[in-house]
């Protein structure tokens, strides 16, 4: 985008913010709902919701959960352009959803998809709570939901539905490490929120944004089909797809800290980004490909064999290379043989594998041309992309 465009655009969204600081009415519930009574119970629950701030008119719907069962007891409207809301609620297990479009922070425009978010709250009698609905929340909330069902405490149920999310998606992240709950976590530096913290959920959201919009120029893909896909997921604790995985590797490449950064501030005005960039920074290097993938065909010993190097400065047709064979310290490689080259019946299907080296016999993999490929598996579950060759068995 051109600097006057940008600039121009930036002056609309702060004039838009400027007017967009009109109040809705707060949900009553007197004498409404069954059970609810005069509303004397009720206290403030306020906070954000985002993927990229919500904008001003989206939905806010409060469900209280009781075992199986859920009923609405409030609802309002976003306030702002800045995701911001404000109801009166009764107390308990409560589920927030906002529904709306968004402000997308890695191009700078709103989203034309409106999606729902949750975030699951414990709400106390008498304190206001300030919570942020946001996309960690929402994947975590029906695994916690299903845990407290199961006889767990709230805050039980939610640190572990929490740290399943992080385990899943940590075949991107790898192990960043966080302290505060998802519902503490903002993308600005609020007071009572932590910058380590912030980032993580700011990066989580920008890798969102980009992975769908890259992958929907190919093919129909919404925000919504990523989450549901994810949420799907940590329910059922399996790792995330091939062609998600991919999306979200693929997106981390693109994204530009600078320019989240600078989008942000353009709507949240005065506000201190969180430090997305460092999250950048400690995904990277985990997400490149084992380097210089070369074979060669061994024809020794009276067998004929397939070899494979990789991380090696040396060619596998190079004696030399046998100097270069290490133990893996930190990871392990991940390797895959077929005869389809997407990979979807492997003849050989490796996890564990501690050596930059491989080699097997033809005898074992029939004829014609075979497709070879490896990745890195790091200790703390970061998977990179893989890499990969193609070669004839005779």
């Amino acid at each position: 985008m051109k600097k006057t465009t940008q600039l121009a655009f930036f002056l609309l969204v702060a004039l838009l913010l400027s007017c967009g600081g009109e109040s809705y009415p707060l949900a009553s519930n007197d004498g409404g709902i069954s059970g609810t009574g005069n509303g004397g119970s009720k206290s403030s629950l306020s906070g954000s919701a985002y993927k990229g701030p919500f904008i001003q008119d989206g939905e806010v719907n409060v469900l209280k959960i009781e075992g199986d069962t859920s009923s609405l007891i409030a609802n309002s409207q976003i306030q702002d352009n800045l995701g911001d809301f404000l109801l009166e609620v009764e107390p308990g297990l409560l589920s927030v959803n906002a529904t709306g479009r968004f402000y997308d922070e890695t191009e700078a425009t709103y989203s034309e998809e409106s999606v729902t978010l949750k975030a699951l709250v414990n709400k106390d009698p008498e304190q206001q709570a300030n919570i942020f609905v946001n996309t960690l929340t929402l994947l975590s909330h029906d695994l916690a939901v299903e845990l407290i069902n199961q006889g767990n405490s709230y805050e039980q149920a939610t640190a572990d539905a929490q740290t399943r999310v992080k385990t899943i998606l940590a075949a991107v992240t790898g192990d960043i490490p966080t302290n505060q709950p998802f519902i503490k976590m903002n993308i600005i530096n609020s007071p009572g929120t932590t910058p380590e913290d912030n980032a993580y959920s700011l990066y989580i959201s920008s890798l969102f944004t980009e992975a769908v919009n890259e992958r929907s120029i190919e093919e129909p893909y919404t925000m919504t089909t990523l989450l549901n896909a994810l949420r799907t997921d940590v329910i059922n604790n399996d790792p995330i797809d091939d062609a998600t995985l991919l999306s979200l590797q693929e997106a981390n490449g693109r994204l530009d800290a600078a320019s989240i950064q600078q989008n942000l501030e353009a709507v949240l005005i005065g506000e201190t980004i969180a430090p997305v960039g460092n999250v950048i920074e400690a995904v990277s290097p985990g997400l490149i490909p084992p380097s210089n993938l070369t074979t060669f065909t061994d024809t020794a010993n009276l067998t004929v064999a397939q070899r494979f190097c990789f991380d090696m400065s040396a060619d596998c047709s190079d004696p030399g290379h046998k100097a270069e064979i290490i133990v893996a310290q930190g990871y392990s490689y991940e390797l895959q043989i077929d005869d389809n080259a997407d990979f979807s019946s492997p003849i050989v299907d490796l996890t564990g594998w501690q050596r930059n080296f491989y080699n097997i016999e033809h005898a074992s993999l029939g004829s014609g041309i075979r497709y070879f490929r490896v990745r890195k598996s790091h200790d703390d579950g970061q998977l990179s992309t893989w890499t990969q060759t193609d070669f004839i068995v005779p």
